[in-house]
């Protein structure tokens, strides 16, 4: 089902198969997660920097799979997030290297072994030529970037299902399981094509699952979510945050060494 293209990754088909909706959660449940939704967003615009670690994967549920493992940075500025990373992508037991920057008005790209012109390293997307690269992003979650597996702690789509108290790196915290709703999420998703996404995971009986952890303060210190499909886990993104609220740097490439990318050599 080619039509599905970004449901799991580029080039993965999806078998069809059914579901059961979720509970209907009551309003206390409703009223704790606005709560908890509420708090994490407040931390982070408050603390503003982090650094994580990110892994996930998709398969078809059987032998294809696409892994990433990332590492970076992150700060949010009042124009909005940057950031930078390396990634490394493997399928089919080859890996292959992307670091990337992500600035106000677009995003800084090197892929190890692609071809460049002399002295070049980098090229230069902008929002109009950058579709395959938000693409990719999208492994995150719905908001396709550094950490959008908390786009999933939605009290319009999802509903609490587990809480306790646990210990992450010897820190205390809370854990939340989430039930999310494609449906609902479809709903309350701005991106049309994201939205496209979760209706498309609902047709097919995809479930959404997700899980966040958080500091007293409510500082997000795991967030994950998998896609559930006949009882196996075909997509899962989980992101690891460290050094909350810590000056960080985001060195911008040398001018030099950048070209945009429509100069970039065709392959």
């Amino acid at each position: 089902m080619r039509r599905l293209l970004l449901l799991l990754v580029p080039f993965l088909p999806l078998a069809c198969s059914a579901e059961q909706a979720p509970p209907a959660p009551t309003s206390a449940v409703v009223d704790e997660l606005a709560a908890l939704a509420e708090k994490v967003d407040a931390r982070r615009a408050e603390l503003r920097t982090a650094r994580f670690h990110t892994e996930g994967f998709a398969s078809d549920g059987e032998a294809t799979e696409v892994g990433n493992v990332v590492d970076g940075a992150l700060r949010q500025d009042p124009e909005g997030l940057v950031g930078s990373m390396s990634m490394d992508v493997t399928t089919g037991g080859q890996s292959r290297r992307i670091d990337l920057v992500i600035v106000r008005d677009g995003m800084y790209v090197s892929v190890a072994g692609a071809p460049m012109p002399e002295g070049k390293k980098w090229g230069y997307y902008t929002e109009q030529n950058s579709g395959d690269l938000s693409a990719l992003l999208r492994g995150f979650g719905p908001g396709s970037t550094v950490g959008a597996e908390l786009d999933y702690v939605q009290p319009r789509a999802a509903a609490i299902v587990g809480k306790g108290e646990e210990e992450l790196d010897g820190t205390p915290v809370t854990r939340y399981d989430l039930v999310v709703d494609p449906v609902k999420m479809a709903k309350v998703i701005e991106d049309p094509d994201i939205q496209l996404q979760h209706a498309q995971l609902a047709e097919h009986g995809v479930a959404i699952r997700a899980t966040v952890r958080v500091d007293a303060t409510g500082a997000p210190l795991q967030a994950e979510y998998r896609f559930e499909l006949d009882g196996k886990v075909v997509k899962r993104s989980a992101t690891r945050f460290r050094d909350w609220g810590q000056p960080i740097d985001i060195p911008v490439p040398p001018e030099a060494e950048v070209v945009p990318a429509d100069q970039l050599p065709s392959r």
